[in-house]
């Protein structure tokens, strides 16, 4: 009897202390795991000229087949994945001064052949054009972009371009306000779309798609709406609960599950999940992503190329030897108290000390997305660009007055959003002529012959929502509290 007990409990100890292998063919992640463990995998560094494609071998177990950083859960058994990469060449992207509204707006762009969307791209605050050209990140977005058959236009807050702080927040970025033709911002982007169009790129089939970071994110959503484009993605910013009530344009939120920015935070992450409920319980399609932390390893500073493996181990040794690594290599803290931990004992930092101005930049923003803090990350760029491409794979998105051939007017119409009153003008309108008020299928709720400039209409009536007020064959936008 003893020995049929002792037998049991070595079958029993056995499978509570198994363990089995992942091995990562062209990765990173792999070794030995208990069954139920939740285990991170990374692609090696991507070959210049190419992007990561997908996940190959045992792929059902992967939280994700085609991004270059997924999770799984280890079953309990052996199981092997490997990482594919695909050539997309060389290409050049085009950077040039355009006129803006009032200013010259530095302006990148590239159009693939036959591409099947443009995605504008916008920096966060105090950022510039530039950011999604140099950072690391970024420029990967950027390549997956292009492989996706994306054409893409970058360019700048006016406040970046003029250093001038409008609207006396202290800070230097894109502005939703006032939400009509008169911001310079929706301005500068709707004369970059014609430049383009001028010159053969673009066209009135053209779809539209904005991506942005942190308050880029928040424009992204809302010059979506305003322009009314295909869809929007939102990186660590949550828009306006006011935004969510009224847009009709598919909206996705990827998240930082640890955000540190005083603005964004816990409470950000709420309201963007907020934010997304709402827009399902109005039938618009919308996604929710929160990007978790992910443990620390030495290959992760090689992906941009230059630091080597040698360097790259010795960073890591150094960050376990200044305790900002738990156990199990997540970091403790994000890359501005590590920051200031360097700057108050520089001399115990000699790896970080010796790499470049460059070097540095690439892995403080390493460090904030393992930490899951306030930046923009790759690891979900083909999220995003699935998203771009087809939506929630559903036909329920709202029809919208592009579909009945209006074009979008530059008439100024005030105040949008509006409660009782809407004011419209133009040099444009001539008396007699009528003012049509239209919901979102088409159908014409108000007519007004205009009699005075500016024109007065009475909107106390209409429900809550988003309108167009069509006149002289064109057409605008407003939002009704």
């Amino acid at each position: 009897m003893k020995k049929l007990l002792f037998f049991a409990f070595t079958i029993f100890s056995a499978n509570i202390f198994a363990q089995y292998t992942l091995v990562v063919v062209n990765g990173y992640g792999g070794g030995s795991y208990n069954a139920g463990d939740t285990v991170h995998v990374w692609c090696s560094a991507i070959p210049t000229n190419q992007v990561f494609d997908k996940w190959t071998g045992d792929i059902s177990f992967l939280d994700s087949k085609d991004e270059w950083h997924t999770i799984l859960v280890m079953p309990s058994q052996s199981i092997s994945v490997s990482a594919s990469f695909r050539t997309i060449g060389a290409y050049s992207i085009n950077h040039e001064s355009i006129m803006g509204r009032d200013t010259l707006k530095q302006v990148y762009s590239y159009f693939p052949p036959n591409f099947k969307g443009v995605i504008f791209c916008f920096h966060g605050t105090g950022g510039n054009a530039t950011n999604w050209t140099t950072l690391f990140d970024y420029k990967q977005f950027l390549n997956d972009a292009v492989a996706d058959t994306f054409g893409f236009i970058i360019t700048e807050a006016e406040e970046i371009t003029t250093q001038t702080d409008y609207n006396a927040n202290a800070k230097l970025q894109w502005n939703y306000l006032p939400y009509d033709s008169t911001n310079v911002d929706f301005a500068n982007i709707k004369i970059l779309i014609d430049t383009f169009a001028q010159r053969g790129i673009l066209n009135s089939a053209t779809k539209f798609c904005a991506v942005g970071m942190s308050n880029g994110g928040a424009f992204a959503s809302t010059i979506a709406t305003f322009y009314n484009w295909k869809a929007a993605v939102s990186y660590c910013a949550q828009a306006s609960p006011l935004l969510a009530s009224l847009t009709t344009v598919p909206i996705q939120w990827c998240m930082a599950k640890y955000d540190n920015h005083p603005e964004v935070g816990p409470q950000g992450n709420a309201n963007a999940l907020a934010n997304h409920n709402t827009l399902l319980s109005r039938g618009i399609c919308s996604k929710y992503f929160s990007n978790d932390h992910s443990p620390v390893y030495p290959e992760r500073f090689m992906r941009s190329g230059t630091i080597t493996q040698t360097k790259a181990n010795n960073l890591f040794a150094e960050f376990q030897s200044h305790s900002l690594l738990d156990g199990n290599n997540y970091l403790l803290y994000a890359s501005d108290s590590i920051g200031a931990r360097i700057l108050a004992a520089p001399l115990t930092f000699p790896v970080f000390l010796s790499l470049t101005q460059t070097e540095k930049i690439f892995v403080a923003t390493q460090v904030d997305v393992m930490y899951s803090a306030h930046q923009f990350y790759s690891d979900y760029n083909k999220k995003t660009l699935r998203f771009f491409s087809s939506l929630c794979d559903t036909a329920a998105i709202p029809v919208s007055i592009s579909d009945f051939g209006f074009a979008i007017s530059d008439f100024v119409i005030h105040p949008n959003p509006v409660m009782d009153e809407l004011q419209v003008s133009s040099s444009g309108l001539q008396l007699g002529e009528t003012i049509c008020v239209y919901d979102l299928s088409g159908r014409v709720l108000l007519e007004q012959a205009i009699s005075s400039s500016p024109e007065k209409i009475k909107t106390n009536a209409l429900q809550a929502g988003v309108y167009f007020i069509r006149a002289a064959n064109k057409t605008q936008r407003f939002a009704k509290f």
